[in-house]
């Protein structure tokens, strides 16, 4: 076999082999937690507290300096991870049992994610991941039978394909907002910025208002005004997501996770893809201080522009925790992270419920308040402890977590009825 994407199928001790594998584990279990880093931002803020810390005028260095970390080694990274783990994770439950069998049962869990992803945007937040996943999902089970290298190939062609149908669609408007920042604007290009400008802030403040309603009066707003908004999310987030997932397929089959790689290859992985995400990222960052993170721009380059550097910075996470499992999994603070891996569903919506109950209005309403980006990392600090604490105590009494039992059940239920 050989060490990195390869047209030899893996042995089957690669894919079938033990249930659990543990840099798998360990990877969602970082994942997870570094995902809270950026989460928090927008559910103590709006969208744009992502973008900029400044957002609220009132930003202190410390703000500027979270803010630079954060957006350098979290900002996407996570989220990119996640759907490269997910496409992995699928890969090897295909891998168990009649191929058929298991890709009806797949369907059938893609579809209860759907439903849990709706629910979660419909009764706390609107950020909401899993839908993404359950449709980008439904496309990668199409191409789960094809060997790695077509897999990374397609994964990685469509990256670069949708970064650059991104580019080309949001040039005008960079543009636009350069001249305006630059004073050498025409007419046109300053009406241009000055209607998203109107937009981000006017939706700014909406969901800041919604966030101080409570419970019920915030899921019958968010039926009310937004009950599409999931699959408008979906529509455009399935873009990054589906090849993501193809190239963690393309992973699991090459034997990435299972030792069918050399560790000369995954290092070279590594320094590569963290290198270049950096750099990408690092440039964005320069060219967002350069506009004095101006609004438009601030908004448009992490998630449009990002693509290519969040998705090589995550293969880099990837191939730095693999080549670190076996030493990191002897000690108990990285057992506790991978039991928090293994519980990924029940922590990610864990997070959630423990966020909004802080920040909104149906809990302590904290979200009143304008927080610095430094400020919220105590909050971050406090859901990492949480997730830390329970999970690992959890698994030991019940084995599996309670989402994660509950997707399990409802799924195997479906199939019965």
């Amino acid at each position: 076999m050989k060490s990195s994407l390869g047209n030899e199928d893996p042995p089957c001790s690669a894919l079938a082999g033990p249930e659990r594998i543990a840099n798998l584990d360990l990877a969602r279990g970082l994942a997870v937690m570094g995902i809270l880093v950026i989460n928090v931002t927008t559910m103590a803020g709006p969208g744009l507290a992502s973008e900029t810390p400044d957002w609220h005028g009132h930003a202190t260095m410390a703000d500027w300096a979270t803010f630079a970390g954060t957006y350098l080694l979290f900002e996407g990274k996570m989220r990119a991870m996640f759907a490269t783990l997910f496409g992995a994770s699928m890969v090897l439950f295909l891998s168990r049992g009649d191929p058929y069998q298991r890709a009806i049962g797949q369907a059938r869990r893609l579809l209860w994610l759907a439903v849990f992803g709706y629910l979660h945007f419909l009764l706390f937040w609107w950020g909401d991941i899993l839908f993404t996943y359950a449709i980008a999902g439904m496309f990668a089970l199409a191409f789960a039978e094809l060997p790695p290298d077509r897999l990374a190939k397609m994964g990685i062609g469509a990256l670069v394909f949708v970064a650059l149908i991104a580019a080309v669609e949001k040039a005008p408007i960079l543009i636009a907002a350069h001249a305006v920042h630059d004073g050498t604007a025409s007419t046109a290009q300053a009406n241009l910025i000055a209607a998203w400008d109107e937009a981000q802030w006017s939706a700014a403040s909406e969901k800041r208002a919604e966030y101080l309603m409570g419970f019920v009066e915030a899921i019958r707003f968010r039926l009310a005004e937004m009950p599409g908004f999931p699959f408008r999310l979906a529509g455009i987030a399935v873009f990054e997501a589906f090849p993501l997932m193809l190239v963690g397929m393309a992973l699991a089959k090459s034997g990435f996770f299972t030792g069918g790689w050399s560790r000369e290859d995954i290092a070279r992985l590594a320094r590569w893809g963290l290198a270049f995400g950096l750099a990408w990222y690092g440039a964005m960052l320069a060219y967002a201080f350069s506009q004095d993170f101006a609004v438009t721009t601030a908004a448009i380059l992490p998630y449009r522009i990002g693509l290519l550097g969040r998705s090589a910075m995550a293969l880099g996470y990837l191939a730095l925790i693999v080549l670190a499992a076996p030493r990191a999994l002897t000690s108990g603070i990285a057992r506790r992270i991978a039991a928090c891996g293994r519980m990924a569903f029940s922590n990610y919506l864990g997070s959630t419920v423990l966020m909004t109950f802080l920040f909104h209005g149906w809990g302590l309403g904290l979200g009143e308040r304008t927080w610095g980006h430094a400020a919220l990392m105590a909050f971050v600090l406090l859901g990492w402890i949480v997730m830390l604490a329970w999970s690992q105590p959890w698994l030991a009494r019940f084995g599996i977590g309670p989402l994660e039992w509950l997707w399990r059940t409802l799924a195997r239920n479906r199939a019965k009825g």
